[in-house]
């Protein structure tokens, strides 16, 4: 009997990648070339690829890279064990060609990035990564089963990337909690993860972001018109804050600011939050027992 794999309690995705506009939250097109400048870089791209589930395995690829590094680079994971940790179950037919096809996605998009100096208010001349595959394969595209172990070599930049620890830590029962009607929501929280936060008080930190054109980019949003978009980033805020505690502790909310718009959110610092997850996981079972009579 094959033996399940234990998903990760978090992973490490490079945090550029994690905040460019690469992640469609609608249709993706991968013979489409797109550009987008967000609040941090800028990226010129093949194609999109999809924040679910080629997000996904990426992050997971790149834990799987910084737990289990090989001297050669290339990594040999069965797709039953990527599996295993994406559906938190035995992968059945269906997983498999999901899997395949984003890591075929993630091998066939060319990026090129390059990002924002803060000192300057400008954009580096020296690029991120140039032209480059995220990933390379090194397996026939007629596997026949599900249980083979593709060959996966990540782009040398990006292993740079992993190995400075330029990384955002994100916590994956989260990551796999949203659901095919929550892709904005999602690629929010993402970005939201990558962004910088700042101390308000001993127990709580904030941050906000204007919205506008390079916020849109940054989330692969495609608005006709700006409040239609604000409208979907509320939605977006409702949902990020049901599904991650540590923000339903706090604020996230789409607000306007004299005559200006803004993404604000405020919760609970690590230590904070550590402090009061057990309390609050007593009061959530207690409330579940209520619920169903135990």
């Amino acid at each position: 009997m094959s033996r399940r794999h234990a998903p990760p309690t978090s992973v490490r995705p490079e945090r550029t990648l994690t905040r460019a506009g690469l992640w469609a939250t609608g249709p993706t097109q991968l013979q489409l070339p797109f550009e987008a400048t967000g609040l941090s870089e800028r990226i010129h791209a093949s194609g999109r690829l999809k924040v679910s589930p080629d997000y996904d395995v990426f992050a997971w690829l790149c834990e799987r890279w910084q737990t289990k590094p090989t001297e050669s680079g290339w990594m040999r994971p069965t797709l039953y064990e990527l599996g295993s940790s994406l559906y938190g179950t035995a992968p059945a037919g269906e997983h498999y060609r999901l899997l395949r096809d984003a890591l075929d996605r993630l091998a066939y998009v060319r990026i090129t990035i390059d990002g924002y100096d803060v000192e300057t208010g400008r954009f580096r001349d020296n690029w991120i990564a140039k032209d480059e595959k995220l990933v390379h394969l090194g397996r026939p595209k007629d596997t026949p089963t599900g249980v083979d172990r593709p060959g996966i070599k990540l782009a040398e930049w990006l292993c740079q990337a992993l190995a400075g620890e330029k990384v955002v830590r994100v916590h994956w029962q989260t990551l796999r909690a949203f659901d095919e009607r929550q892709k904005l929501a999602k690629r929010l929280w993402l970005y939201l993860a990558a962004e910088r936060w700042k101390k308000t008080s001993s127990n709580a930190e904030g941050t906000w972001i204007a919205c506008g054109d390079r916020l849109y980019a940054a989330l692969g949003m495609d608005y006709a018109e700006h409040r239609f978009a604000r409208r979907a980033l509320q939605q977006a805020c409702l949902a990020v804050r049901k599904i991650d505690p540590r923000y339903s502790a706090g604020e996230l909310a789409v607000i306007k600011l004299g005559s200006s718009w803004r993404v604000q959110g405020s919760r609970p610092t690590w230590d904070a939050w550590k402090a009061q997850a057990p309390e609050q996981l007593r009061i959530r079972e207690e409330i579940r027992r209520s619920l169903v009579g135990d």
